[in-house]
């Protein structure tokens, strides 16, 4: 997980954690005896066990915000600043169900998911829902490709 804190525009602290959707692959993994490739395959597609939300996804989701509130508390106490207006959750994981929800209560920072396609018209071509499923992953991928038209 990587955390980055911007203020105008201006990145003033960065910080890399040990955590992210690899560790809910584990888990998985883990609970029902599969191999990292079952287990991505399983995530991705959906088809867990019913017990799947209770037992892995809720938990995970907790940790993520913990390790969350954590690098927030750090960056308090390496910084001069002392509050956070908002948080923006983007990657994969980003996607799951009540992430938001859940990191908002843990560090009540107002949480949303990224969407760099939000205000943009679509080509009706392109499968809109599918694009919005994976938006969270592709900011990278958007700040890359707009960066050539950047003066």
């Amino acid at each position: 997980m990587n955390i980055a804190v911007l203020r105008n525009d201006q990145s003033v602290y960065a910080r890399e954690q040990a955590f992210g959707g690899n560790q809910l692959t584990q888990d998985i993994m883990r609970q029902y005896s599969m191999s990292y490739e079952e287990a991505e395959a399983a995530k991705r597609s959906g088809a867990l066990p019913e017990n799947f939300e209770a037992e892995v996804l809720r938990p995970f989701m907790e940790n993520a915000a913990l390790e969350i509130q954590r690098a927030m508390q750090f960056f308090f106490t390496s910084t001069q600043y002392n509050t956070v207006d908002h948080i923006l959750l983007t990657g994969g994981s980003a996607v799951l169900p009540g992430l938001d929800e859940v990191v908002s209560t843990r560090t009540q920072v107002n949480t949303v998911i990224a969407n760099p396609f939000a205000g943009m018209s679509v080509n009706p071509r392109i499968q809109l829902k599918r694009l919005v499923a994976d938006a969270p992953s592709l900011m990278v991928a958007c700040g890359l490709a707009m960066r050539r038209f950047d003066p």
